[in-house]
């Protein structure tokens, strides 16, 4: 079914009159077949006979089905939904020439920068419903006031739907997923010419399962622990709460009533996963108290011996006979259920923790999901199946394509300019106090640099969902209502840039000092409760992402996706870097070293030139 528009020549080549076209959707399949796993290759080939297509209108169509293990809720990343999953892209002409036109590297992670600072609520909602990011639920709230994240979600989660305290293999969605291809030739609002290029070929190799899954924020120990589930007794008596005393048996505990733990359905924690109890210690800036390596801090549960067992949990029920009694009108507990168990470290495990530093939350023992944690291996899964493009095919009369035809026999040629980015990459040693990391950039017209530097550490997925060792984005987040303190580790290595003590930067290039002054970074990096950002880096930012032709709408994320940026011009205008030995020096504090290596991702933004010439197909970057 044909829709007739009118479209202005211009928006394609110059042209003085307005000309009626013609599109439609039309269906590509990949050539290796329909279905992938992580790590695979999909090939497409959008064939010559198309003719013409509007490329900021063809979508990537998917069908996404993740499968956890371990008992534990598992989905992709919440920011970036199926977009984590493209890695490399490479787009070539078709026919035998073969001329590569557009090749980026890491593009996720340039799409998680994208997606971390273009945002609004309006973009979320709107990414939702096509590309499998995640909304935050109001039903899946932090406890104790804190952060809300769409990783909280429970009950609207696009990859696994559970309204009882089980986790099966049906709880887990297949979700049908439309994305633009992040890159420049099909973020283009300009018709595309694949007559003239014989049409396209289209590379993309997916990400590795370490950095694509993640796990629900409010039950992690290294993500804002105080976030979490807080325990309430084993009685579940609300004017005389039972605390789990050292040497004592119990078969079940009930939650605090907070928030998102009113109900089974939002209960984070399922039948056959893993549970333990942290104290974190409110005083201090060490890690919350884990028994398995020192009781001194609190304790963890199970115990120190080697032959007890994991809590395991055999049912979550919601009982109303519970919370009863003292101050609160409301009835009702969230129970978790298990195998009889010893506590077996000399510290009780009670939500009456006494004495208190003012101001504290008074429950201080919070719950957390040690399943995947504890698991031997952890290997969730990823399926890719019915993928195929939806190319938007436009239609030019004959007449005009026969005009253009002749005007190329006789000699003419035509250009068609698109914004891209080049992946610079350097890898940085964790021991390196001063960076330099030279840019061979070799493009003539650029409009800016975005250096996003990666944890570089080879995680399993096991780590990176549990964020067990992951990057430590300060370790003195101060939840607003509870005041607790709690580490707040990266849940996205691989994927975000981190400061890790970065105190300053500067760009040298064409012999010059590039701001002339060193532009400080001490309020991004310190781990304190200093969480601001320097003046100046972002204004250098906020110019870097618009000449990259992304709208910086938000800088909430700065520390959890920290990156250099630097326009190279100003408006419509480029710069041309080639031969200007370019070169971005990073020094990091003296007194608190890098924490991890890192790979750094610069990626160059940069106007690029397809030209065809009769048969011939160039390319100018």
């Amino acid at each position: 079914m044909y829709n007739k528009i009118l479209m202005p020549t211009s928006q394609f080549w110059t042209a003085e009159e307005r000309i009626p076209i013609s599109q439609k959707k039309v269906s590509v399949q990949a050539e290796n077949g329909l279905s992938y796993s992580l790590g695979q290759q999909i090939n497409f080939v959008i064939p010559s006979t198309v003719g013409y297509m509007m490329p900021s209108e063809t979508y990537l169509r998917m069908d996404v089905r993740v499968q956890g293990t371990e008992n534990v809720p598992i989905g992709l990343d919440g920011d970036l939904g199926a977009n984590v999953l493209i890695r490399d892209i490479r787009i070539s002409s078709g026919g035998a020439q073969n001329q590569i036109l557009e090749e980026i590297q890491n593009v996720n992670v340039l799409s998680a920068l994208k997606y971390d600072y273009e945002t609004n609520d309006n973009l979320k909602q709107k990414r939702a419903l096509t590309e499998g990011t995640v909304l935050k639920s109001n039903k899946s709230r932090p406890n104790n006031d804190g952060t809300d994240t769409n990783m909280n979600n429970l009950t609207t989660n696009p990859y696994f739907y559970t309204s009882t305290g089980d986790l099966t293999d049906d709880s887990y969605r297949t979700v049908k997923c439309l994305l633009k291809l992040p890159t420049g030739i099909f973020q283009n609002d300009k018709i595309f010419p694949l007559a003239m290029t014989q049409g396209l070929r289209i590379e993309i190799i997916l990400e590795n399962s370490n950095r694509v899954f993640s796990q629900l924020e409010t039950s992690l120990k290294n993500k804002r622990v105080t976030s979490n589930a807080v325990f309430h007794s084993i009685n579940g008596s609300n004017a005389s709460r039972a605390q789990w005393t050292s040497g004592a048996n119990a078969s079940f505990v009930f939650l605090e009533r907070q928030n998102g733990i009113i109900s089974v359905e939002s209960c984070p924690f399922k039948v056959g996963d893993q549970i333990a109890f942290v104290h974190p210690s409110v005083d201090s800036v060490t890690a919350p108290g884990d028994s398995r390596i020192s009781a001194s801090a609190g304790g963890v549960f199970p115990g120190p011996s080697a032959s007890t067992t994991k809590v395991k949990i055999t049912a979550v029920t919601y009982d109303t006979s519970a919370n009863i009694g003292g101050s609160s009108a409301a009835t009702g507990l969230v129970r978790l259920n298990f195998a009889e168990q010893k506590n077996e470290w000399t510290t009780d495990i009670t939500g009456t923790v006494n004495p208190l530093p003012a101001g504290k939350p008074t429950n201080q023992f919070f719950v957390y999901s040690c399943g995947v944690d504890e698991a031997a291996s952890f290997a969730p899964t990823c399926s890719v199946d019915n993928v195929e493009l939806q190319v938007q095919q436009v239609e030019m009369p004959a007449g005009y394509i026969s005009k253009m035809n002749s005007m190329l026999k006789a000699g003419g040629a035509m250009n068609y300019d698109f914004l891209s980015f080049t992946n610079y990459k350097y890898s940085q040693l964790q021991s390196d106090r001063v960076v330099n990391i030279r840019l061979p950039i070799q493009n003539s017209r650029c409009k800016s640099i975005l250096a996003i530097p990666t944890d570089a550490t080879p995680y399993t997925a096991k780590q990176s969902v549990s964020a067990e060792t992951t990057y430590q984005v300060n370790n003195l987040t101060r939840d607003t209502g509870g005041g607790a303190y709690s580490y707040n580790n990266s849940t996205r290595s691989g994927l975000v840039g981190i400061a890790d003590h970065a105190s300053n930067y500067q760009f040298i290039y064409n012999g010059k000092l590039n701001p002339n002054r060193k532009v400080p970074l001490n309020r991004i990096s310190v781990n304190g409760e200093l969480l601001a950002l320097n003046q100046q880096s972002i204004i250098e930012n906020e110019k870097a992402l618009r000449m990259a032709d992304i709208d910086p709408l938000s800088f909430d994320k700065f520390q959890e996706n920290f990156f250099i940026g630097r326009s190279l011009s100003l408006a419509s205008g480029v710069y041309d870097a080639r031969g200007k030995d370019f070169n971005l020096q990073v020094e990091y504090q003296e007194t608190i070293g890098p924490t991890k290596p890192k790979l750094w991702n610069c990626f160059v933004g940069h106007l690029r030139r397809i030209v065809v010439k009769g048969d011939s197909i160039a390319l100018e970057v």
